[in-house]
């Protein structure tokens, strides 16, 4: 003979009535309890609003009421969380390390300069700004092949022969020696932050413009190359960097405005939110068909 199976009829101790009855608690948008006074005070104004719209004479009316008031609690608590996703979303976009990653694939090279920057109390200049644009085009402007040497950059590159020039003479250091040095493939400076008026060296001795080019003979075509390259590159990464500072605080504002939650986070709240209003939309299409049957009797 088989034994039939028994069913559980649900919990039998009070107790257990009470752990069961919180079950559907255990996810806020779908939380039958009210979660707090606001979301009870929300309910009993919404029943109290929709019997003074309908006026119900039957429980089957209060029913529905009472259906389409618990729907209209709970798409206002999904909205509640939607907004609350959003806002920190927001938050987490705020970050200003965010606005320099935006521009450069989450590199850390821009952050590291911009940390600089802020350290040094760093305030965008115009003028200098303008001048490193310059030297920029003039160098870009070049055919590298055609840089034969020192000569040609003096003959045909006024303002980048006038910044390298600086550079030796505020360094204390030859013009041969400057490009080696910048150009040594072991030597890795990393991306810094171009500061006009601030001395690489504190030595305040500098050279004459003689002492500088003397050996400028010995610099080969191919180590003046390189090293055009990489300022060009540096000036480049300098601009970008400056121009971010200058405008960060506006970009930050746009980044944030444009942060978006988590897209799973947010389907699961659009599933929720066409849940009830299709629940809604169902109990005030039955309550109106009611009504209209009530009236015909």
């Amino acid at each position: 003979m088989t034994n039939k199976t028994k069913h559980s009829g649900g919990p039998k101790t009070d107790k257990g009535k009470v752990i069961s009855s919180r079950n559907s608690t255990t996810h806020g948008l779908t939380a039958r309890r009210w979660l707090n006074a606001e979301e009870q005070a929300l309910f009993d104004e919404t029943v109290e609003a929709f019997n003074n719209d309908f006026d119900p004479k039957t429980s089957i009316e209060r029913a529905l009421i009472v259906k389409m008031a618990e729907c209209t609690v709970r798409l206002m608590r999904i909205q509640n969380t939607e907004n609350a996703m959003f806002d920190l979303a927001s938050s987490e976009a705020g970050h200003p390390e965010e606005s320099i990653k935006s521009l450069d694939n989450g590199s850390d090279r821009l952050s590291e300069s911009a940390g600089l920057a802020s350290s040094m109390d760093w305030q965008f200049d115009s003028r200098a700004f303008a001048k490193k644009i310059n030297l920029l085009d003039e160098i870009d402007c070049q055919n590298l092949s055609d840089i034969s040497g020192w000569n040609y950059v003096e003959n045909n590159m006024p303002t980048t022969a006038d910044y390298i020039i600086n550079k030796c003479t505020n360094e204390y250091i030859g013009l041969h020696e400057f490009i080696s040095r910048e150009t040594d493939q072991s030597n890795n400076f990393g991306i810094r932050l171009i500061v006009e008026g601030v001395n690489d060296s504190d030595n305040n001795t500098k050279l004459s413009i003689e002492e500088v080019v003397k050996d400028s003979h010995q610099i080969s075509s191919q180590s003046l190359h390189r090293y055009l390259e990489k300022l060009a590159n540096n000036l480049s990464k300098d601009l970008q960097i400056q121009y971010i500072l200058k405008d960060l605080d506006r970009r930050t504002q746009q980044i944030k405005d444009a942060a978006m939650p988590d897209t799973q986070k947010l389907s699961l709240i659009q599933r929720y939110r066409t849940a009830d209003e299709r629940q809604f939309s169902k109990s005030l299409g039955e309550l109106l068909k009611l009504r209209e049957m009530l009236s015909d009797v």
